[in-house]
């Protein structure tokens, strides 16, 4: 049984006492007792035997399915998700699955009904002689037999006579399981309204064409805007009108609601979602509509990748290079990566589509792993847009803005285009200061500083979520003399108003978009095409299309150029070319202008040319020099505690462990650490790291099992937590 706990490793478990044991199988979920308390599980393998005595298994309480929730590849995939990702089976099951299949609700939804009570007190007649609505709606029910109350809502009754009803004791609640959904009618392999494609896009459909119905892993590297969708659309098609289902990831859910709308308005199947801003109940109603293959196109962010469906046909991750894909805490798996093992097991066909891709893509694609196809060209008559560097290393700024940046905003708009203004900084400045003293506002629980906001005002930390408010003097000097320096988008909203009163000013960023229907409101005055400036952080880089957009402006280039993060330059430059993309996506020609204060980096000028592939060959042979990925493989064991002491004698004997293996076994793997990490606090806890690096991945997993089980049955000191990192993304 895989038991949602933190010991790596499976428990054995007593067929039930009194049940059917027909319905045992692997991938259904049992009831079973886990020490004092009941937990659910889901049983992975059937024995004969087992290591322990019979007298000291305990037997399962009950089974929850009378049909396995995932077929025999998906088990076999998130089984090898927990062996990789060095994670507790039972926790991979428990991520895989709905929250309302964790807590052991049936998966077949319940539907409640109405229906005239058995167990009338008096005659309905004596009690509705003077409701002359109430009969009416009492005579509907007990004709009809059974009703919903959206039936009767239909029928035009209100609730409240449901329940004058119901007080009377004159009808009765029942609920029934729903009724089995048939599976999605196959659809026309050719509709008459598909987008003709243009030669790249052709010859790009018919080498996915004869590779749709294998195992076959295909690179779609095409510019923003050339059309891979279409591509995406087309290669879908075929799957659909063969009664296969198709699994589409994007990294955010601001792009879920203008996927749908494009897939619903193209194709005549059901549509779901799944993504963590539904309920739980949603949420379950999508996955069983998955499950059941009543629906043809799932759609959603990246725990999607485990919905199990009916009938795989197609699985196609957008946007494959964004980071959003690697979860972060708890099970860290990466959906890009368990996609294409996932269509292994599946033996079908992943297209991971980028106009960036990452390197980890871009060598597989070199390494013949995967079937590299471009597109290099924009679709319809769009054009590649320009992109100037503008050098303000020696300039005076207006509000961040530069004056050529500005002219170019004022001619846009007045050509009645929209203009997008773009920097990865939310709030209202990144530093509080105090000028006489030189006190910096700082997280007391992190090792950083406090953001400025000013709606509402106050002093936010971004890394654990503190909140303070905004002090009135400096807490050492007593000083007024507070200053703000940087920039967020607060700040640049408030300039850009000033600046521009006549046009609207639409700020997105996770404070102004804390509920899908604002972000909804704001996408819906863009699309009418009105001037306005869009002005946001990286929630607007990813997927949008905005064909009014003539004028994208980078404000704050630099960041990632130099970068603690070794990842720092190939995440900046897909950012650039990302943001670059919105502009220019219809006839209108669009210019794109990147203000830096290092204007000839070699980087900026590559990607001012356009030039994005030799800049990831030049990264990619820096890469191979430093022994990095994608030509070297990365686990990261972290440590941390309240007291520093503590995580870092901890690592340190894992460390010790780890030398005595790697001699024994002659394993080639580096260790490097254990040291405090590039953020050694954050939220109240310090935190430590030790980085195994090996060109062998092999070595490397073989490393990382032993040291988990070093570390699971070793006593742990009091308050400290430990992790680990698989194929990293974030070593800060």
């Amino acid at each position: 049984m895989a038991v949602p706990s933190p010991l790596r490793r499976t428990f054995d478990y007593l067929p039930p006492l009194e049940a059917d044991t027909k319905q045992l199988r692997p991938g259904v979920r049992v009831l079973v007792p886990f020490g004092n308390r009941k937990l659910v599980a889901v049983l992975v393998e059937m024995a004969n035997g087992s290591d322990l005595p019979r007298s000291r298994l305990k037997p399962v309480t009950s089974i929850l399915d009378s049909a396995a929730l995932y077929s025999s590849a998906m088990m076999r995939v998130l089984r090898w998700a927990s062996n990789y990702y060095q994670c507790p089976l039972g926790e991979v099951f428990a991520t895989a699955l709905p929250a309302n299949l964790r807590s052991g609700k049936a998966r077949n939804q319940t539907v409640s009904f109405w229906r005239a009570s058995k167990d009338q007190e008096c005659n309905s007649a004596d009690l509705l002689k003077r409701a002359l609505k109430q009969k009416h709606l009492f005579d509907f029910i007990e004709t009809t037999g059974a009703v919903t109350t959206s039936q009767c809502q239909q029928a035009g009754f209100s609730v409240q006579l449901l329940r004058e009803l119901d007080k009377k004791n004159l009808i009765e609640s029942f609920d029934e399981f729903a009724a089995r959904p048939d599976k999605f009618t196959p659809l026309d392999s050719n509709p008459e309204h598909s987008i003709a494609l243009n030669p790249e896009q052709a010859d790009a459909f018919a080498s996915i064409q004869t590779k749709l119905d294998q195992f076959a892993c295909i690179l779609l590297d095409g510019v923003t805007g050339s059309g891979k969708t279409e591509v995406y659309m087309r290669a879908m098609q075929e799957q659909l009108a063969k009664g296969k289902q198709c699994l589409v990831l994007v990294p955010e859910i601001g792009l879920t609601p203008q996927t749908v709308m494009r897939f619903e308005q193209r194709f005549a199947c059901p549509v779901v979602t799944l993504h963590s801003g539904l309920t739980d109940n949603e949420r379950l109603s999508a996955w069983n509509m998955a499950f059941e293959g009543q629906a043809g196109i799932v759609i959603g962010t990246r725990s999607a990748i485990f919905t199990p469906l009916a009938n795989p046909g197609l699985i196609v991750i957008d946007e494959e290079h964004d980071t959003s894909f690697k979860q972060q805490d708890g099970f860290r798996y990466s959906a890009r990566d368990l996609a294409v093992v996932r269509a292994r097991e599946e033996k079908i066909c992943v297209i991971l589509g980028s106009a960036t891709p990452s390197l980890e893509s871009l060598h597989n694609a070199n390494s013949n792993k995967f079937t590299h196809l471009q597109l290099r060209n924009r679709a319809g008559n769009a054009n590649i847009c320009a992109i100037d560097i503008v050098d303000i290393s020696s300039e005076t700024l207006q509000g961040g803005f530069s004056e050529l940046l500005l002219y170019k905003i004022e001619k846009h708009l007045r050509q009645q285009n929209q203009v997008l203004i773009f920097i990865n900084r939310r709030g209202f400045a990144p530093v509080l200061n105090c000028n006489l003293c030189g006190w910096t506002a700082e997280c007391e629980n992190c090792v950083a500083q406090l953001t400025v906001h000013s709606k509402p005002p106050g002093l936010r930390c971004h890394h654990c979520g503190a909140v303070k408010p905004m002090p009135i003097s400096c807490p050492h000097c007593q000083s007024k003399n507070l200053t703000t320096f940087g920039m967020g988008t607060q700040k640049i909203e408030t300039f850009l108003i000033e600046r521009f009163p006549k046009v609207p000013v639409l700020r997105i960023d996770r404070d102004s978009v804390r509920s899908k229907s604002k972000l909804d409101e704001m996408l819906e005055q863009v699309n009418r095409g009105e001037p306005c400036i869009l002005l946001g952080t990286q929630m607007l880089a990813k997927g949008h299309h905005f064909p009014k957009i003539t004028l994208a402006g980078i404000l704050d280039a630099d960041v990632g150029l130099f970068s603690a993060d070794f990842r720092g330059q190939e995440q900046m430059a897909q950012t650039i070319i990302q943001v670059a993309g919105r502009a220019g996506r219809a006839e209108e020609p669009g210019e794109v202008l990147i203000q830096s204060r290092h204007a000839g980096h070699p980087i900026l000028q590559c990607l001012a040319r356009g030039d994005y592939a030799v800049f990831t060959e030049q990264l990619l042979q820096e890469r191979k020099q430093a022994g990095m990925p994608p030509f070297a493989h990365l686990g990261l064991i972290r440590a941390e505690s309240t007291d520093l002491q503590q995580p870092l004698a901890y690592l340190r004997k894992v460390r010790a462990f780890a030398d005595e293996l790697i001699s024994q076994q002659q394993l080639r793997v580096a260790v490097l650490g254990p040291l405090p990490a590039p953020m050694e606090k954050r939220a109240g806890r310090y935190r430590v790291q030790l980085l195994l690096r090996s060109s062998n991945r092999g070595a490397l997993q073989s490393l990382l099992t032993h040291i988990c089980h070093f570390m699971e049955t070793g006593k742990l000191p009091a308050r400290l937590r430990w992790s680990v990192d698989v194929d990293p993304q974030d070593l800060i």
